[in-house]
């Protein structure tokens, strides 16, 4: 494959934020689409246990787009640390080229 392909998991502290991150997201073809997972979370923040709902937005892109996903949800995000990591994926070759048709 020319292209690295990659799930991104995206932090968001409510519904509202999620939806404006992916919606930027895909109005600039950086992602193919989203699945938005609402959880209870517990974490550690600046030296307390923290606890509150949390969501958590999925979705797949290629490695040229990384900077530009990372650019976009930190002007976004209300967050103090956004929360964004990429995972090197493979996967069925339907599904990997979708991510390239899709994002081409």
């Amino acid at each position: 494959m020319t292209n690295e392909h990659l799930q991104v998991s995206i932090s968001a502290e409510t519904k509202e934020q999620a939806d404006e991150i992916l919606n930027a997201l895909l109005a600039k073809k950086l992602v193919t689409g989203g699945q938005i997972l609402n959880a209870p979370a517990r974490f550690l923040w600046k030296g307390s246990v923290v606890d509150m709902n949390y969501f958590t937005l999925t979705s797949f892109s290629l490695a040229k787009n990384k900077e530009e996903i990372i650019a976009e949800v930190k002007k976004i995000s209300i967050e103090e640390v956004p929360m964004v990591t990429f995972t090197c994926i493979d996967g069925n070759e339907e599904l990997l080229r979708w991510i390239e048709k899709t994002l081409n």
